[in-house]
Formats: C-alpha cells, structure tokens, sequence
C-alpha cells in the first residue's frame, strides 16, 4: 500500500485550494470519479459540503472508506452510492 502523502490543487465550490492526501486515497477518489461520471473537482465539493466540524482531508478519507463500504455491501446503484455515502449519519462530522 502506498502511504506517500500527495498535495494537489482542486476547485471546491468554485474555490482553489490545496489537499494532502495519501497516494491511495487519491487514487480511491479518482476511481470514484470514475464510476460516477464526475470530476475530482465535484465530488470533492459536495464532500466539503456535507463536512461538519473535521477538516477537508479528514472529510475526504471519511468519504472514500465510506464509499467503498457500500459498494461491496451492494445494494445502490452507481451513481447512488456517493449520495449514500455522503448522507451517512456522522460520517462526515465531528
């Protein structure tokens, strides 16, 4: 498993800023791009807006763990399943 940390520039709501991240969450989040047809851009978007109380990178983990949870659940659909992750009770708050 790669733990390298990587810092990359993405536009949140609009806004450029930076996240450091490790390389095997990048690479989670872009395969998530991926499977619903979004940018790294808009997913992490409307992860910053479901965060409360933790910080952007901590936010992004929670959401990519929580992601591929329910997927190997199965159950939603593709396009359904970042809904769900990102609406999961106290995933993504402090």
């Amino acid at each position: 498993m790669d733990t390298r940390m990587v810092t990359r520039n993405v536009a949140i709501c609009g806004k450029r800023t930076t996240v450091r991240l490790e390389s095997a969450v990048w690479a989670g989040l872009d395969e998530i791009c991926l499977r619903e047809k979004l940018s790294r851009h808009e997913v992490c978007s409307r992860i910053d807006r479901q965060r409360h109380g933790v910080n952007r990178a901590q936010a992004i983990r929670a959401a990519v763990v929580t992601y591929y949870r329910l997927a190997l659940r199965g159950g939603p659909e593709v396009g359904h399943i970042l809904d769900r992750a990102l609406s999961d009770t106290g995933v993504l708050a402090a």
